[in-house]
C-alpha cells in the first residue's frame, strides 16, 4: 500500500566521482530507503544502482548507520542491502562508501526526515471496559485521513467462553483471547480490521518482510503487538512466542483469517484459524473528510 505518506528528505554531502564520464575513475554511488523510515522500526537501504566506471568491475560497500563519521557500523561486502533499526527520531545522515576493485572509494552521506503525525487518546465506545487508541494523521491535497487503532490488545471481563490470563500483569499485556464470533461483534464503531486493513498496517510497517518486527517493536508510535499465543482444544498454546490476531474476514463458515506474528521473526503472515480458536484483538476505525 502507498497510501500512508511520510516525507522523506535526502540530503546529498559528498559525491566524490567527477560528472565527466571521460574523467570518471571513482565508484558512482546512489542509495534508498525502500521504504519510509520510521525512528526504531526496520528499514531496508538499498545501493544496487550504484555502479563502477570501469567496465566488468564489481563493487563493495560499508555503512555508516548512525552518521557519525567516525567508524562503519558494517565491513565491506558485495552485497548493496542492508537492513537497519532506523536510528533518528527526527532527522539525521546515514553513510556508505563504494570500493572498485582497483581500491577506488566514493562516499555518500544522505540526510533522512521523519515524521509520523499521531496521538494516543481514550475513546468513548459501548465496551464495557476502556481501550486507548492511536490515531495516526495523513493529509492529502483533497482528503485528510484519520486512522484509529486500539493501542492495547482488547481485555474482557472473566467468561466461561473465552480465556483472561490469570494475573493482572499479563491480562494488561496481552488482553483477553477470545472466539471469532466474539471478536467480530465487541463493538458498533469499532470493527476487526479486514486482511486489507491488517495489510495496510503491514505496508506502513515495512512491508511484509519487516513488519512482523515493527508491529512488536517497543516504539510509543508504533500498535507493540504482544505475543498471548493461542488456545485451541481448551489448551494455551505458543505463548510468548507467537501473537495470533483476528481480521474481520472468514475463510468459510467455520474458520477465519488472522494475523500472525513470531518471536524473532521479521515478517508477517496470514493463517486460517478454526473460529472456535481463542486468539488477539485489536479494533479500529478510520474516517476521510474531503476537502
Amino acid at each position: 500500500m502507498k497510501t500512508p505518506v511520510i516525507p522523506i528528505l535526502f540530503l546529498s554531502v559528498a559525491l566524490l566521482a567527477s560528472c565527466d564520464s571521460t574523467e570518471m575513475t571513482s565508484p558512482v554511488v546512489v542509495f534508498d530507503a525502500l521504504t519510509p523510515p520510521i525512528y526504531k522500526f526496520k528499514v531496508t537501504l538499498d545501493a544496487s544502482g550504484s555502479f563502477s566506471t570501469e567496465e566488468g568491475d564489481w563493487l563493495e560497500y560499508r555503512w555508516d548507520l548512525n552518521g557519525d563519521h567516525l567508524a562503519w557500523e558494517t565491513d565491506w561486502s558485495n552485497n548493496p542491502v542492508v537492513t537497519l533499526q532506523f536510528p533518528y527520531e527526527h532527522n539525521g545522515y546515514i553513510g556508505l562508501q563504494a570500493r572498485d576493485q582497483n581500491g577506488n572509494i566514493t562516499e555518500l552521506y544522505q540526510g533522512f526526515y521523519t515524521n509520523v503525525n499521531y496521538g494516543i487518546i481514550r475513546p468513548n465506545t459501548d465496551l464495557e471496559i476502556d481501550f486507548r487508541t492511536i490515531n495516526y494523521q495523513f493529509s492529502f491535497p483533497d482528503h485528510h485521513w484519520s486512522w484509529m487503532w486500539a493501542y492495547d490488545n482488547i481485555q474482557l471481563p472473566g467468561s466461561a467462553g473465552w480465556y483472561n490470563f490469570p494475573a493482572s500483569a499479563d491480562r494488561a499485556l496481552y488482553g483477553t483471547l477470545m472466539p471469532w464470533p466474539v471478536a467480530n461483534n465487541l463493538e458498533e464503531d469499532y470493527r476487526l480490521p479486514s486482511k486489507a486493513d491488517w495489510q495496510k498496517m503491514i505496508d506502513f510497517c515495512g512491508g511484509a518482510a519487516l513488519a512482523g518486527f515493527n508491529l512488536q517493536v517497543k516504539a510509543e508510535h508504533g500498535l507493540q503487538l504482544t505475543l498471548p499465543g493461542l488456545v485451541t482444544a481448551g489448551q494455551l498454546r505458543e505463548h510468548g512466542k507467537t501473537g495470533y490476531y483476528w481480521t474481520g474476514d472468514e475463510a468459510d463458515e467455520d474458520s477465519a483469517w488472522a494475523l500472525k506474528i513470531t518471536e524473532g521473526s521479521d515478517e508477517a503472515e496470514f493463517v486460517i484459524l478454526d473460529k472456535s480458536s481463542l486468539a488477539s484483538v485489536r479494533l479500529m476505525i478510520e474516517f476521510i473528510n474531503y476537502r
